[in-house]
Protein backbone atom coordinates (compact mmCIF):
# COMPACT_ATOMS: atom_id res chain seq x y z
CA UNK A 1 0.00 0.00 0.00
CA UNK A 2 1.53 3.56 -0.86
CA UNK A 3 2.14 6.04 1.68
CA UNK A 4 -0.24 8.63 2.20
CA UNK A 5 1.27 11.90 2.12
CA UNK A 6 0.41 15.31 3.67
CA UNK A 7 2.51 17.13 1.80
CA UNK A 8 0.44 16.77 -1.01
CA UNK A 9 -0.96 20.24 -1.43
CA UNK A 10 -1.26 23.31 0.21
CA UNK A 11 -2.92 27.05 -0.70
CA UNK A 12 0.33 28.44 0.07
CA UNK A 13 3.65 26.65 -0.03
CA UNK A 14 6.40 28.44 1.82
CA UNK A 15 9.68 27.09 1.41
CA UNK A 16 12.74 28.15 3.88
CA UNK A 17 11.56 28.33 8.16
CA UNK A 18 13.80 30.50 9.39
CA UNK A 19 12.94 34.04 10.40
CA UNK A 20 11.23 35.86 7.31
CA UNK A 21 9.66 31.99 6.57
CA UNK A 22 8.33 31.37 10.49
CA UNK A 23 6.37 35.31 10.23
CA UNK A 24 5.31 34.55 6.22
CA UNK A 25 3.59 31.32 7.52
CA UNK A 26 2.19 32.63 10.77
CA UNK A 27 1.21 36.25 8.58
CA UNK A 28 -0.65 34.14 5.58
CA UNK A 29 -2.27 31.80 8.25
CA UNK A 30 -4.06 34.56 10.55
CA UNK A 31 -5.08 35.60 6.76
CA UNK A 32 -7.02 32.84 6.79
CA UNK A 33 -4.98 30.70 3.97
CA UNK A 34 -4.24 27.30 4.56
CA UNK A 35 -0.27 26.96 4.99
CA UNK A 36 2.22 24.67 4.52
CA UNK A 37 5.87 25.10 5.80
CA UNK A 38 8.89 23.07 4.72
CA UNK A 39 12.22 23.49 6.35
CA UNK A 40 15.55 21.74 5.66
CA UNK A 41 16.76 21.71 9.05
CA UNK A 42 15.58 19.65 12.47
CA UNK A 43 14.38 22.83 13.68
CA UNK A 44 12.66 26.24 12.96
CA UNK A 45 14.44 29.55 12.99
CA UNK A 46 17.64 29.06 10.59
CA UNK A 47 20.78 31.44 11.32
CA UNK A 48 19.16 32.93 14.51
CA UNK A 49 18.68 29.14 16.07
CA UNK A 50 21.05 26.88 13.91
CA UNK A 51 23.54 29.55 12.47
CA UNK A 52 23.86 30.73 16.40
CA UNK A 53 23.20 34.26 15.37
CA UNK A 54 22.65 36.31 18.99
CA UNK A 55 22.03 38.55 19.50
CA UNK A 56 20.40 40.05 16.71
CA UNK A 57 21.55 43.53 15.22
CA UNK A 58 18.61 46.43 16.01
CA UNK A 59 16.85 48.83 13.26
CA UNK A 60 18.01 51.57 14.61
CA UNK A 61 14.50 53.36 14.21
CA UNK A 62 13.51 56.55 16.26
CA UNK A 63 11.68 55.53 18.92
CA UNK A 64 12.58 51.39 18.85
CA UNK A 65 9.85 50.81 16.81
CA UNK A 66 9.14 47.39 15.48
CA UNK A 67 8.21 46.55 11.67
CA UNK A 68 6.93 43.23 12.48
CA UNK A 69 3.33 42.71 14.68
CA UNK A 70 4.63 39.04 15.49
CA UNK A 71 7.71 40.25 17.03
CA UNK A 72 6.53 41.01 20.43
CA UNK A 73 4.81 37.63 20.68
CA UNK A 74 8.41 36.39 21.05
CA UNK A 75 9.40 38.87 23.68
CA UNK A 76 11.38 42.40 23.87
CA UNK A 77 15.38 43.23 22.97
CA UNK A 78 17.71 42.32 20.56
CA UNK A 79 19.07 39.70 22.99
CA UNK A 80 18.16 36.07 22.87
CA UNK A 81 19.18 32.23 23.72
CA UNK A 82 19.03 30.28 20.65
CA UNK A 83 17.58 27.24 22.60
CA UNK A 84 14.75 29.21 23.66
CA UNK A 85 14.12 31.14 20.24
CA UNK A 86 13.53 27.33 19.14
CA UNK A 87 11.37 26.61 21.36
CA UNK A 88 9.87 29.99 21.09
CA UNK A 89 9.12 30.15 17.15
CA UNK A 90 7.77 26.06 16.99
CA UNK A 91 4.94 27.70 19.49
CA UNK A 92 4.15 30.29 17.52
CA UNK A 93 3.69 28.19 14.73
CA UNK A 94 1.53 25.57 16.81
CA UNK A 95 -0.75 28.61 18.07
CA UNK A 96 -1.24 29.44 14.78
CA UNK A 97 -1.54 25.79 13.18
CA UNK A 98 0.54 26.23 10.81
CA UNK A 99 1.50 22.56 9.18
CA UNK A 100 5.22 22.14 9.33
CA UNK A 101 7.39 19.98 7.60
CA UNK A 102 10.89 19.83 9.19
CA UNK A 103 14.05 18.00 7.49
CA UNK A 104 12.75 17.94 4.21
CA UNK A 105 15.24 19.36 1.38
CA UNK A 106 14.49 21.05 -2.19
CA UNK A 107 15.61 19.40 -4.74
CA UNK A 108 13.31 20.89 -7.54
CA UNK A 109 10.72 23.37 -9.05
CA UNK A 110 7.95 22.76 -11.96
CA UNK A 111 6.42 25.62 -13.54
CA UNK A 112 4.07 25.64 -16.00
CA UNK A 113 2.76 28.99 -18.06
CA UNK A 114 4.99 31.47 -15.56
CA UNK A 115 3.70 29.65 -12.62
CA UNK A 116 5.33 27.50 -9.81
CA UNK A 117 2.96 24.75 -9.71
CA UNK A 118 4.38 21.88 -7.33
CA UNK A 119 8.65 21.38 -5.85
CA UNK A 120 10.31 18.30 -5.43
CA UNK A 121 11.40 17.86 -1.92
CA UNK A 122 13.76 15.24 -0.47
CA UNK A 123 12.04 13.02 2.80
CA UNK A 124 12.70 10.46 4.90
CA UNK A 125 10.14 8.22 2.44
CA UNK A 126 12.88 9.54 -0.37
CA UNK A 127 11.19 12.14 -3.20
CA UNK A 128 7.82 13.88 -2.94
CA UNK A 129 6.15 16.45 -4.76
CA UNK A 130 4.02 19.06 -3.22
CA UNK A 131 1.11 21.49 -5.08
CA UNK A 132 0.64 24.68 -4.19
CA UNK A 133 -1.91 27.88 -5.14
CA UNK A 134 1.26 30.46 -4.11
CA UNK A 135 4.64 29.66 -2.98
CA UNK A 136 6.92 32.23 -1.10
CA UNK A 137 11.23 31.53 -1.33
CA UNK A 138 12.37 32.17 2.29
CA UNK A 139 15.69 29.68 2.02
CA UNK A 140 17.84 32.60 2.32
CA UNK A 141 20.00 31.45 -0.75
CA UNK A 142 16.85 31.65 -3.55
CA UNK A 143 16.93 28.23 -3.88
CA UNK A 144 13.45 28.20 -5.08
CA UNK A 145 13.47 31.27 -7.14
CA UNK A 146 17.03 29.39 -8.84
CA UNK A 147 15.42 26.22 -9.81
CA UNK A 148 12.13 28.32 -10.99
CA UNK A 149 14.30 30.11 -13.37
CA UNK A 150 14.15 33.47 -12.20
CA UNK A 151 17.06 35.45 -12.64
CA UNK A 152 20.07 35.22 -9.98
CA UNK A 153 22.58 37.83 -9.12
CA UNK A 154 25.28 36.87 -6.57
CA UNK A 155 27.82 38.58 -4.71
CA UNK A 156 29.90 41.84 -5.76
CA UNK A 157 32.07 41.05 -8.92
CA UNK A 158 31.27 36.90 -8.22
CA UNK A 159 32.68 37.15 -4.66
CA UNK A 160 30.12 36.70 -1.61
CA UNK A 161 30.29 38.51 1.99
CA UNK A 162 32.50 36.13 4.07
CA UNK A 163 31.15 33.11 5.63
CA UNK A 164 31.26 32.30 9.63
CA UNK A 165 30.89 29.47 11.98
CA UNK A 166 29.53 31.07 15.10
CA UNK A 167 29.70 28.67 18.43
CA UNK A 168 28.79 29.10 22.16
CA UNK A 169 31.89 29.03 24.99
CA UNK A 170 30.61 28.45 28.39
CA UNK A 171 32.28 28.43 31.94
CA UNK A 172 33.21 32.09 31.75
CA UNK A 173 33.49 34.43 35.04
CA UNK A 174 32.11 37.86 33.44
CA UNK A 175 32.56 39.71 36.05
CA UNK A 176 36.63 39.06 36.21
CA UNK A 177 36.62 38.30 32.26
CA UNK A 178 34.42 41.96 32.76
CA UNK A 179 36.84 44.02 34.77
CA UNK A 180 39.82 42.48 32.33
CA UNK A 181 37.78 44.18 28.86
CA UNK A 182 37.25 47.03 30.79
CA UNK A 183 40.84 47.55 31.89
CA UNK A 184 42.36 46.85 28.55
CA UNK A 185 39.56 49.39 27.07
CA UNK A 186 39.98 51.92 29.15
CA UNK A 187 44.30 51.76 28.72
CA UNK A 188 43.88 51.87 24.50
CA UNK A 189 42.12 54.90 24.73
CA UNK A 190 39.80 53.67 22.14
CA UNK A 191 36.28 53.61 22.23
CA UNK A 192 33.83 50.84 21.82
CA UNK A 193 36.27 47.71 21.04
CA UNK A 194 36.32 45.84 24.84
CA UNK A 195 33.58 46.90 27.69
CA UNK A 196 32.23 44.89 29.83
CA UNK A 197 28.97 46.95 31.32
CA UNK A 198 26.29 46.26 33.44
CA UNK A 199 29.16 44.37 36.13
CA UNK A 200 29.74 42.08 33.57
CA UNK A 201 26.54 41.39 31.89
CA UNK A 202 26.87 43.31 28.58
CA UNK A 203 30.29 42.02 27.71
CA UNK A 204 31.72 42.97 24.33
CA UNK A 205 35.03 42.81 22.38
CA UNK A 206 36.04 42.84 18.85
CA UNK A 207 39.20 42.60 16.47
CA UNK A 208 39.22 42.80 12.95
CA UNK A 209 42.30 42.96 10.48
CA UNK A 210 40.92 46.48 9.61
CA UNK A 211 42.02 49.27 12.13
CA UNK A 212 43.35 49.29 15.85
CA UNK A 213 41.41 47.29 18.38
CA UNK A 214 42.16 47.55 21.99
CA UNK A 215 42.57 43.67 22.39
CA UNK A 216 44.56 43.81 19.03
CA UNK A 217 48.01 43.75 21.16
CA UNK A 218 46.29 40.31 22.77
CA UNK A 219 45.90 38.70 19.59
CA UNK A 220 49.53 39.68 18.26
CA UNK A 221 51.23 38.68 21.35
CA UNK A 222 49.25 35.02 20.42
CA UNK A 223 50.21 34.82 17.14
CA UNK A 224 53.67 35.33 18.06
CA UNK A 225 53.64 32.64 20.51
CA UNK A 226 52.17 30.43 18.38
CA UNK A 227 48.83 30.05 19.69
CA UNK A 228 46.74 31.89 17.25
CA UNK A 229 46.75 31.66 13.41
CA UNK A 230 46.92 35.13 11.23
CA UNK A 231 43.55 34.18 10.10
CA UNK A 232 42.39 34.19 13.81
CA UNK A 233 42.63 38.25 13.85
CA UNK A 234 40.37 38.93 10.38
CA UNK A 235 37.10 38.53 12.59
CA UNK A 236 36.58 38.06 16.06
CA UNK A 237 33.65 38.93 18.42
CA UNK A 238 31.40 38.07 20.62
CA UNK A 239 28.31 39.17 23.02
CA UNK A 240 26.52 37.40 26.43
CA UNK A 241 23.84 35.05 25.88
CA UNK A 242 20.32 35.75 26.85
CA UNK A 243 20.03 33.70 29.74
CA UNK A 244 23.24 31.94 30.67
CA UNK A 245 25.09 33.81 32.41
CA UNK A 246 28.50 32.00 32.14
CA UNK A 247 27.82 31.80 28.74
CA UNK A 248 29.06 34.11 25.72
CA UNK A 249 28.19 33.97 21.77
CA UNK A 250 30.95 33.80 19.68
CA UNK A 251 30.85 35.46 16.26
CA UNK A 252 33.74 33.73 14.34
CA UNK A 253 35.71 32.24 13.05
CA UNK A 254 35.53 33.73 9.37
CA UNK A 255 36.80 33.57 5.90
CA UNK A 256 37.93 35.93 3.26
CA UNK A 257 39.51 32.92 1.26
CA UNK A 258 36.46 30.94 0.61
CA UNK A 259 33.93 33.58 -1.43
CA UNK A 260 31.64 31.33 -2.78
CA UNK A 261 28.42 30.90 -0.14
CA UNK A 262 26.88 29.26 -2.93
CA UNK A 263 29.41 26.13 -3.30
CA UNK A 264 28.85 22.90 -1.23
CA UNK A 265 32.04 22.46 -0.88
CA UNK A 266 32.98 25.72 0.57
CA UNK A 267 30.70 25.55 3.06
CA UNK A 268 32.20 22.13 4.15
CA UNK A 269 35.57 23.97 4.40
CA UNK A 270 34.20 26.19 6.60
CA UNK A 271 32.12 23.54 9.15
CA UNK A 272 35.77 21.67 9.22
CA UNK A 273 38.37 23.88 9.29
CA UNK A 274 36.02 26.36 11.56
CA UNK A 275 36.07 23.18 13.77
CA UNK A 276 39.74 23.27 13.57
CA UNK A 277 39.87 27.26 14.33
CA UNK A 278 37.40 27.00 17.06
CA UNK A 279 39.75 24.81 19.48
CA UNK A 280 42.35 27.18 18.71
CA UNK A 281 40.53 29.87 19.85
CA UNK A 282 39.15 28.32 22.82
CA UNK A 283 42.68 27.09 24.35
CA UNK A 284 43.43 31.07 23.18
CA UNK A 285 40.52 32.10 25.59
CA UNK A 286 41.36 30.22 28.46
CA UNK A 287 45.23 31.17 28.08
CA UNK A 288 44.57 35.03 27.60
CA UNK A 289 41.76 36.47 28.92
CA UNK A 290 41.17 36.23 33.24
CA UNK A 291 37.87 34.48 33.70
CA UNK A 292 38.28 32.51 31.09
CA UNK A 293 40.16 29.89 32.73
CA UNK A 294 37.19 27.12 32.78
CA UNK A 295 35.78 27.99 29.43
CA UNK A 296 34.29 25.32 27.51
CA UNK A 297 32.75 24.38 23.87
CA UNK A 298 29.22 24.35 24.54
CA UNK A 299 27.83 24.26 21.01
CA UNK A 300 29.03 24.79 17.37
CA UNK A 301 26.56 25.91 14.61
CA UNK A 302 25.14 23.10 12.78
CA UNK A 303 24.48 25.56 10.20
CA UNK A 304 26.92 27.79 8.61
CA UNK A 305 26.85 31.43 8.95
CA UNK A 306 26.08 32.61 5.63
CA UNK A 307 25.50 36.78 5.25
CA UNK A 308 25.16 36.83 1.30
CA UNK A 309 24.52 34.18 -1.02
CA UNK A 310 22.31 34.60 -3.86
CA UNK A 311 19.67 37.42 -4.45
CA UNK A 312 16.56 37.77 -7.00
CA UNK A 313 15.57 39.70 -9.57
CA UNK A 314 12.30 41.38 -8.49
CA UNK A 315 9.58 43.77 -9.65
CA UNK A 316 11.88 46.05 -8.47
CA UNK A 317 15.80 46.21 -6.57
CA UNK A 318 16.42 48.22 -4.21
CA UNK A 319 19.66 50.39 -4.52
CA UNK A 320 22.47 51.22 -2.69
CA UNK A 321 21.77 55.34 -3.56
CA UNK A 322 18.36 54.67 -2.54
CA UNK A 323 19.41 53.01 1.12
CA UNK A 324 22.04 56.20 1.62
CA UNK A 325 19.51 57.90 0.50
CA UNK A 326 16.89 57.17 2.58
CA UNK A 327 14.28 57.07 -0.33
CA UNK A 328 10.57 56.31 0.79
CA UNK A 329 8.40 54.52 -1.14
CA UNK A 330 4.60 54.25 -0.87
CA UNK A 331 4.02 50.51 -0.87
CA UNK A 332 7.00 50.18 2.45
CA UNK A 333 6.78 47.10 4.13
CA UNK A 334 10.20 47.44 6.28
CA UNK A 335 11.54 50.37 7.37
CA UNK A 336 15.09 50.57 9.05
CA UNK A 337 18.21 52.76 9.69
CA UNK A 338 20.66 49.74 9.85
CA UNK A 339 23.66 50.56 8.48
CA UNK A 340 25.92 48.99 5.36
CA UNK A 341 27.40 45.90 7.00
CA UNK A 342 29.97 44.93 4.47
CA UNK A 343 32.57 42.19 5.81
CA UNK A 344 35.79 41.88 4.39
CA UNK A 345 35.29 45.21 2.32
CA UNK A 346 34.56 48.50 2.18
CA UNK A 347 31.61 51.08 1.13
CA UNK A 348 33.49 52.72 -1.78
CA UNK A 349 32.48 55.77 -4.17
CA UNK A 350 29.55 56.18 -2.10
CA UNK A 351 28.16 59.53 -0.67
CA UNK A 352 25.25 59.56 1.60
CA UNK A 353 22.56 62.69 1.54
CA UNK A 354 20.95 60.86 4.55
CA UNK A 355 17.62 62.50 5.19
CA UNK A 356 17.95 64.14 9.15
CA UNK A 357 14.13 64.73 9.58
CA UNK A 358 13.15 61.28 8.59
CA UNK A 359 16.76 58.80 9.49
CA UNK A 360 15.83 55.87 7.88
CA UNK A 361 15.33 53.92 4.67
CA UNK A 362 12.26 51.80 3.72
CA UNK A 363 11.71 48.63 1.52
CA UNK A 364 8.84 48.42 -1.29
CA UNK A 365 6.48 45.79 -1.64
CA UNK A 366 7.87 45.16 -5.17
CA UNK A 367 10.74 43.75 -3.82
CA UNK A 368 9.35 40.97 -2.80
CA UNK A 369 7.47 39.92 -5.78
CA UNK A 370 9.80 37.69 -8.32
CA UNK A 371 9.91 39.02 -11.80
CA UNK A 372 8.49 36.81 -14.56
CA UNK A 373 6.65 34.27 -12.12
CA UNK A 374 3.09 35.06 -11.26
CA UNK A 375 2.81 33.19 -8.05
CA UNK A 376 6.05 33.53 -6.59
CA UNK A 377 7.43 36.46 -3.56
CA UNK A 378 10.55 36.41 -1.91
CA UNK A 379 11.60 37.58 1.61
CA UNK A 380 14.82 37.57 3.89
CA UNK A 381 17.77 38.21 3.08
CA UNK A 382 17.93 37.17 -0.89
CA UNK A 383 14.65 40.06 -1.84
CA UNK A 384 15.55 42.66 -4.61
CA UNK A 385 18.21 44.19 -4.00
CA UNK A 386 22.17 44.96 -4.95
CA UNK A 387 25.16 43.70 -2.85
CA UNK A 388 25.31 46.85 -1.23
CA UNK A 389 21.69 47.47 -0.17
CA UNK A 390 21.21 43.69 0.86
CA UNK A 391 24.40 43.95 3.51
CA UNK A 392 22.07 46.56 5.53
CA UNK A 393 18.33 44.35 5.00
CA UNK A 394 19.96 41.75 5.88
CA UNK A 395 18.95 41.67 9.75
CA UNK A 396 16.49 39.39 11.95
CA UNK A 397 13.91 42.68 12.52
CA UNK A 398 13.87 43.45 8.85
CA UNK A 399 13.42 39.92 7.81
CA UNK A 400 10.84 39.43 10.01
CA UNK A 401 8.86 42.35 8.66
CA UNK A 402 9.81 40.81 5.15
CA UNK A 403 8.22 37.71 5.71
CA UNK A 404 4.96 38.81 7.06
CA UNK A 405 4.79 41.46 3.90
CA UNK A 406 5.07 38.26 1.78
CA UNK A 407 2.81 36.05 3.96
CA UNK A 408 -0.02 38.67 3.98
CA UNK A 409 0.62 39.45 0.15
CA UNK A 410 0.44 35.53 -0.86
CA UNK A 411 -2.55 35.17 0.84
CA UNK A 412 -4.18 38.08 -1.33
CA UNK A 413 -2.11 36.69 -4.18
CA UNK A 414 -4.60 33.40 -4.14
CA UNK A 415 -6.64 35.08 -6.47
CA UNK A 416 -4.62 37.45 -8.52
CA UNK A 417 -1.18 37.28 -9.64
CA UNK A 418 1.70 38.64 -6.91
CA UNK A 419 2.85 41.98 -9.09
CA UNK A 420 -1.02 43.13 -9.05
CA UNK A 421 -1.05 42.87 -4.65
CA UNK A 422 -1.35 46.50 -3.87
CA UNK A 423 1.63 46.70 -1.51
CA UNK A 424 0.18 50.19 0.20
CA UNK A 425 -2.41 47.69 1.24
CA UNK A 426 -0.07 44.72 2.87
CA UNK A 427 1.25 47.85 4.45
CA UNK A 428 -1.80 48.44 6.36
CA UNK A 429 -2.84 45.51 6.47
CA UNK A 430 0.60 44.92 8.89
CA UNK A 431 -0.22 48.18 10.69
CA UNK A 432 -3.82 46.88 11.56
CA UNK A 433 -2.68 43.63 12.86
CA UNK A 434 -0.23 46.17 15.14
CA UNK A 435 3.13 46.75 13.07
CA UNK A 436 4.28 50.18 13.54
CA UNK A 437 5.27 52.41 10.55
CA UNK A 438 6.86 55.30 10.82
Amino acid sequence: MAEHSELAWAEIVICGGGVSGVFAAVAARESGAEVLLLEQQGCLGGSAVAGLVSPMMTSRLPGGVENSYLAPRLGKGPAFDPAAMDLALAALCREARVRVCLNVALCQAQVENGRVVSVTVATCRGLETVSGRVFVDCTGDALLSKLAGAQIFRGRNGVNQPMSLRYLMGGVDMARFGAFLDQWGAASGLPHTARSGNGGQSLYAAVTAQGDWALTPVFRQAVAAGDLMEEDCVYFQLFPVAGRPDALAMNHPEFLDLPDATDPFQRTEVLLRGREAIARQIAFCRKYFPGCEKAYLLQVAPMVGVRESRRVDTEYLLTARELLDHTKFPDRVAQSNYPVDIHGGGLEGYTPHRDPEKPWFEVPYRCLVVKGLRNLLVAGRCVGADFVAQSAIRIQPTCRALGEAAGIAAALARDCPAAQVDGVQVGRIMESRGAVFL
